[in-house]
């Protein structure tokens, strides 16, 4: 038995067909039935790309009726495709972009110093046929093409020339050996908008340590020679980025949008901030009462302390070691005289100092933080080095023997923690009074 379908009601069939119209009318119907990729156009035909404020740029306006994937490109009068969007996902929508001539294809070139990425760089003068691509989610794709020139274009890079880091190993906390600092240089061919240098991690870009340079006759973004002192950041009492490889960056843009970069191994060991303190800021003073260590003529002061190394790198020592006497007259620079040259100041090793108000050197007598048994021994460029090393401590003692009497006006002696050609670390540690009588 043959069945018909139900008519539909006039009064139906135009309630549908006003809908349909106010839905037109909104754009609403058409919208994903139309054409992908409409209202395409360049606001100039002819740019200069120099940077110089005149006609740098042309407006890119397009619009897509769906979700998807587009590419701006350029070719050349040889076929040579350069884009400057590379399959970008984008939604339903009207865009407007100002280009100036940059590309955006990464590609590393040796320019005689070394390998160099170049970020991006102007297109040469010349004719060009653009290209915008449209590809949606049903592989549909839709194409525009037209012409641009372009004319007087900056194209020479911005090169870090001679980008040199030395060392490419360095030890950031501040033992004064191979971890002065790692020095970065480089000559910049031409002012630009932006320079930077960084540290970052190879498997993690994403976290980057940014590095200031030196005060200098010419600003950062001017050309000229260059450098940078990088310390680990211990030199601003902070630690150090982590132990491991990095990459140290250098990137520099111009105001026309060429950008290089420039990348150099940098290994990090053993860093970190140094930090001691005397066990409790406390000094045995022998024979010390109620703050006052009265001593004849030709008699001794003598002490013993405790020194812990509470950070987390071993910090380097020398002697005098503990148990050493010293004469009023004398001082740590007399004894290294003496045939013992590793006594004189040394650039990152930590003393125990005594001091007192009218010394004309500072600290005269010094000690190493521990004794040898409380230490570890190094062989370091042919060198024994001693090290306190983390979580442990030293026992430091010694003696003056008072052989003249103090200048007048001497009444405080304190001790203090020495890390040499850096600060002192503690100072006016557990200060007395020592009154000098006559034999």
């Amino acid at each position: 038995m043959m069945k018909f379908l139900r008519p539909i009601r006039p009064s139906a069939f135009f309630l549908f067909v006003t809908i349909a119209l106010l839905l037109a009318g909104c754009g609403q119907l058409d919208a994903p039935f139309g054409p992908l990729l409409y209202d395409v156009s360049f606001s100039a035909d002819t740019i200069t790309p120099n940077a110089d404020g005149d006609n740098d740029v042309t407006e890119i306006e397009y619009s897509l009726r769906r979700p998807a994937t587009v590419s701006i490109y350029f070719e050349n009068e040889s076929g040579d495709r350069f884009y400057f969007r590379d399959a970008r996902r984008r939604a339903p929508g009207d865009y407007s972009v100002l280009w100036g001539g940059v590309v955006d294809q990464p590609e590393t070139v040796d320019l005689g110093y070394g390998p160099v990425e170049v970020l991006s760089r102007v297109l040469p003068a010349g004719h060009y046929r653009w290209g915008i691509e449209a590809k949606d989610d049903s592989g549909d794709v839709a194409t525009m093409t037209g012409e641009i020139t372009l004319a007087d274009s900056d194209t020479e890079l911005p090169e870090l020339r001679n980008f040199a880091v030395v060392p490419d190993v360095f030890r950031p906390n501040q033992d004064g050996l191979r971890d002065d600092w790692v020095s970065v240089s480089y000559y910049l061919s031409k002012d630009v908008n932006d320079v930077f240098l960084f540290l970052e991690k190879p498997d993690d870009p994403a976290v980057r340590v940014f590095i200031a340079e030196e005060p200098g006759v010419i600003k950062p973004n001017e050309a000229g020679y260059h450098e940078y002192r990088y310390e680990g950041g211990v030199d601003l009492n902070a630690e150090p980025p982590p132990d491991g490889l990095y990459d140290l960056v250098g990137e520099a843009r111009d105001a026309a949008g060429n950008a290089v970069r420039v990348v150099r191994p940098v290994t990090i060991e053993e860093g970190g901030k140094p930090r001691a303190d005397v066990s409790q800021g406390e000094i045995d003073w022998q024979g010390e009462v109620n703050r006052v260590v009265g001593v004849p003529l030709g008699e001794k002061v003598c002490f013993k302390t405790v020194v812990t190394n509470e950070g987390t790198v071993p910090i380097r020592t020398t002697g005098p070691w503990p148990g050493q006497e010293y004469k009023f007259t004398e001082n740590y620079n007399t004894l290294a005289a003496e045939g013992h040259e590793e006594w004189f100041q040394q650039a990152g090793v930590w003393r125990f100092g005594i001091n007192f108000d009218t010394t004309g050197v500072d600290f005269p007598f010094r000690w190493a933080v521990g004794r040898p048994a409380d230490l570890e021994m190094r062989v370091i460029d042919g060198q024994e080095q001693w090290y306190l090393m983390p979580g442990k401590s030293g026992e430091v003692s010694g003696c003056i023997v008072i052989d003249e009497k103090p200048p007048v006006g001497t009444n405080f002696w304190w001790g203090g923690l020495i890390h040499e050609f850096v600060n002192v670390a503690n100072n006016y540690i557990d200060r007395i009074s020592v009154p000098v009588g006559a034999p």
